[in-house]
């Protein structure tokens, strides 16, 4: 356990790849036990054939469809006219934004690199601090990973078997609360800080182009429906879902929006490709890490320690969250993801934890390392596209993280946050 230990955290704060990491401790592991290094290749090929994980590139292909043919700018524009004209109208209209554009993308990094171009750039024109505009997207972009589609609760399916339409379901409610409270957050901020959360432009509210920009941004917005209800009713699983939302987002692009053509299909493909071949090494390498931990019963051992500290299964749920958030600090949400499930859903499912919920909450609390220092990913696209200071960002990403931790606690400890919808469509 010290070899495979000190040299994956000896590597990671070298700067080392994670993918890399992962795959050189597990080597050196195998190495000192002496056993037959057949077995990485094996386990890392194992580790990325797998059909669950085959609706990651299919719901990020849709994803840069939607993204290709304009989707993009006709979600801002439908959120533009609900809350626009309210006091904070472009930060509440960057927070609505990421809600919707959740339902398409089911990617936090996604959701920044896509919409966040464009807010920031039109929050501060209007007015509004650099630093405020770049945190707001930063912080409602973690609802792109909470509302389904979601790849992390994929990931969460297929390392644990567990329904994946059913975590589909069970993130809406938490993403809703995600949304609104920084929603009333962006509107109390714009109140008490008109100079720098308000900006000098707010549109004026009209019925008629409210419906006009709704029925340009249906076609996009029921994307979301034909996933959840078609994995939830049995007619595809959620890998096929994937290829269904793939086929549609061709459809409506090139059929209904007229902005998606043949030309640009290479292009689409190719990014594509080029995301999902970084996430699949990630997913071979740790196959042969999480194969490590299982010949060394770290899972087993971490039950014992924790058990040790305390029989209280909350304080036991807190220890849990606890070093999730402290791993998803230094770690990007994938290998994390990848890592730390078959270390604590035994455990949770030991203490008499229900899955889905527990999964809602591993979601939950990797997002939150996301946007938290020193490593946080989500932190450091936003930083980039909004070209920020990461220093002066973090400063005013502090309140949104609170909020973020605020509402995770209350998932965790009312478990009916997370479960009453997947219990209604049993």
């Amino acid at each position: 356990m010290t070899v495979l230990l000190v040299t994956f955290f000896g590597l990671l704060l070298l700067g080392i790849p994670v993918a890399a990491v992962m795959g050189i401790s597990s080597v050196a592991y195998l190495m000192t036990r002496g056993a037959d290094l057949l077995t990485v290749p094996q386990r890392m090929f194992a580790g990325a054939d797998n059909f669950t994980l085959m609706a990651i590139p299919l719901y990020i292909f849709a994803g840069e469809i939607m993204n290709r043919c304009g989707i993009t700018r006709r979600i801002f524009n439908f959120a533009s006219e609900i809350v626009g004209f309210l006091p904070g109208g472009l930060a509440l209209v960057n927070v609505l934004a990421s809600t919707l554009f959740a339902g398409i993308s089911g990617s936090t990094s996604a959701d920044v690199a896509s919409l966040g171009v464009m807010e920031i750039a039109g929050m501060t024109e209007a007015g509004y601090s650099r630093s405020y505009a770049t945190a707001i997207t930063c912080a409602s972009a973690t609802i792109g990973s909470i509302i389904p589609p979601s790849i992390l609760m994929v990931l969460y399916s297929s390392i644990t078997g567990i329904s994946c339409g059913k975590l589909f379901v069970a993130g809406v409610i938490p993403g809703l609360m995600i949304s609104l409270s920084q929603m009333i957050f962006c509107y109390c901020k714009a109140k008490r800080d008109p100079e720098r959360c308000d900006g000098n432009y707010r549109t004026t509210f009209s019925g008629k182009r409210l419906l006009d920009s709704a029925k340009d941004a249906v076609p996009a917005l029921i994307m979301p429906g034909i996933i959840i209800g078609g994995t939830l009713s049995g007619v595809f699983t959620a890998t096929e879902a994937g290829a269904v939302a793939g086929l549609y987002g061709i459809l409506i692009g090139a059929f209904y929006y007229r902005e998606f053509h043949i030309r640009e299909l290479y292009e689409t493909l190719r990014s594509t490709a080029f995301t999902v071949g970084q996430s699949s090494l990630i997913f071979a390498a740790t196959s042969v890490f999480s194969y490590c931990i299982a010949i060394l019963k770290i899972p087993n051992q971490m039950s014992i320690w924790i058990t040790g500290l305390t029989t209280n299964v909350y304080l036991i749920l807190f220890l849990m969250i606890l070093a999730m958030m402290l791993i998803g600090c230094f770690m990007d949400t994938t290998p994390a993801a990848i890592i730390m499930v078959p270390i604590f859903q035994p455990l949770a499912a030991a203490l008499g934890f229900d899955p889905i919920h527990f999964g809602i909450v591993m979601v939950m609390t990797f997002i939150f390392g996301g946007i938290t220092p020193p490593v946080g990913a989500t932190l450091f696209i936003a930083s980039s596209v909004g070209d920020v200071p990461l220093s002066v960002l973090v400063k005013d990403m502090g309140p949104l993280i609170l909020l973020f931790f605020v509402v995770m606690m209350m998932v965790a400890y009312c478990p009916p946050l997370s479960t009453a919808l997947p219990a209604l469509v049993s």
